[in-house]
């Protein structure tokens, strides 16, 4: 299975990653820390799952660490979704965030509605989304379940 994970927090990423190795045996794995990354990424590759953080710098490496990474967006994630869109591409999603609510299109959109939204608007197959909250359960029983569902 070849999977994209967009995600800039490195121990978010640790977390990500442990979990699809075990559960998906993920080997093919991408990982990407920007915007920018990511963005490049999904218009050169095909993924068979995208977990996609939404909130993101624009650019990650040096550029971040010398100050011109650019700011975080709020809503990083929808630039990743829009690529995706205008490469007529449909992929897998799980979004996994530590925001309890998304903006999109400048409408606040709750977690358990994120699917049914992002689907329908730029043409993805969002299989849920989760609420990351470091070393806790719950974050880890719900992506486990999506994980599970991806690989039917």
């Amino acid at each position: 299975m070849r999977v994209l994970l967009v995600e800039d927090e490195e121990h978010k990423s640790v977390d990500l990653t442990n979990r699809l190795k075990t559960h998906l045996n993920a080997q093919n794995l991408c990982v990407a820390k920007s915007v920018r990354e990511a963005v490049l990424a999904v218009l050169t590759k095909s993924f068979d799952l995208v977990v996609l953080d939404m909130a993101l710098p624009t650019f990650s490496g040096a550029a971040r660490e010398e100050g011109g990474g650019g700011v975080s967006q709020a809503i990083g994630g929808i630039e990743v979704l829009r690529a995706l869109q205008s490469t007529g591409k449909s992929t897998r999603i799980i979004v996994v965030t530590q925001y309890p609510e998304i903006s999109v299109s400048g409408e606040r959109v709750k977690l358990s509605q994120i699917g049914k939204v992002v689907s329908s608007r730029y043409g993805q197959q969002v299989l849920g989304a989760v609420l990351y909250s470091f070393k806790t359960p719950e974050w880890e029983t719900a992506f486990d379940r999506l994980l599970e569902n991806a690989k039917k």
